[in-house]
């Protein structure tokens, strides 16, 4: 990840490792580690790293309203609406009466969990952000495959996205509005 930022930024790969712990010290940037059922191998695979102020990202990226609207922006605004989720829960990790940290999740065959939620008993709740008004099958993919992965440790998942209304795919996954962080 910070190669590829340097060679964006055409700033030596040297100096990004201070540029970065710089904006992450200023809360401009959240990183999320990557979760294993193994305690053991908790530090294995990549952290994942995002701008923690969704305007800010917008301004960053020169996106218009109109452009994240249309098909093409519609990628974007995906990243965005993630983002954003991440940074609420993370937020509430601060003043939940639960004691929680968060973590990302990918599979060697390109599943992946946005939020991975894990309990200070060790029991673990998936949330994957979806730039869409509808809950489709695939969307669930990655929590049935992290569900598959941990067993009697998963205790549920939902799809988050810009619906107005919820619905229940399977026992224990759940479609949600991404109002659903902050109104339930």
């Amino acid at each position: 990840m910070k190669a590829r930022i340097a060679t964006q930024a055409n700033i030596p790969p040297s100096t990004i490792s201070g540029y970065f712990d710089l904006v992450e010290a200023l809360f401009l940037v959240e990183t999320l580690p990557p979760w294993t059922p193994n305690l053991t191998k908790r530090e294995v695979g990549r952290a994942k790293a995002f701008i923690s102020d969704s305007a800010l990202a917008l301004r960053l990226g020169r996106l218009s309203e109109s452009q994240l609207s249309s098909v093409v922006g519609g990628d974007q605004l995906g990243g965005l609406i993630e983002a954003f989720a991440v940074s609420e829960l993370i937020k509430q990790s601060g003043w939940s009466d639960e004691e929680f940290e968060l973590f990302h999740y990918r599979d060697r065959n390109g599943l992946e969990v946005d939020a991975i939620i894990e309990f200070a008993h060790g029991t673990i709740f998936g949330i994957e952000v979806k730039a869409s008004k509808t809950f489709k099958s695939d969307h669930f993919a990655g929590l049935q495959a992290l569900a598959a992965k941990a067993g009697s440790r998963f205790i549920g998942g939902v799809v988050l996205n810009t619906a107005d209304q919820g619905c229940q795919y399977a026992p224990g996954l759940y479609g949600l509005p991404i109002s659903a962080l902050w109104e339930l």
